[in-house]
């Protein structure tokens, strides 16, 4: 569902914060990201599926097009997703302006697969690594 980012805008530049938090979400199996109301990234930091890249990871399948227009209607969504092996709960949180309307969605994954599933350091196979 997720266009990707450059074919609109680039993804956010991650500032020093994000880019300090990035590895300890990627530990902890969680993904954060948002997105606008078009369905187009705007950012990613961490990782749910062991990926080195997070919007590859986003745009594995993570959202799904029901989930992406619900919380463009302004609901909050809770949706599970299957990746390969993995089940991912994926959380959508629409984000209102002063009007009320929803201006972009923040979402927040992570791996709700048994921890003997899990593969070590990353899911080589299965989410493709940034060159």
């Amino acid at each position: 569902m997720l266009a990707a980012a450059h074919s609109r805008r680039l993804c956010g530049a991650m500032n020093d914060d994000e880019r300090d938090l990035a590895p300890l979400l990627a530990r902890a199996g969680i993904l954060m990201f948002e997105y606008d109301v078009d369905g187009f990234l705007l950012r990613a930091s961490g990782s749910c599926l062991g990926g080195t890249d997070p919007s590859i990871e986003v745009r594995a399948g993570l959202v799904t097009p029901s989930a992406a227009r619900l919380a463009a209607a302004g609901q909050i969504v809770l949706d599970e997703v299957r990746v390969a092996d993995r089940m991912i709960t994926v959380r959508h949180e629409p984000v209102r302006d002063e009007h009320g309307e929803t201006v972009k969605i923040v979402a927040t994954a992570y791996d709700m697969s048994p921890r003997a599933a899990r593969p070590g350091p990353g899911l080589r196979g299965i989410v493709p690594t940034a060159n």
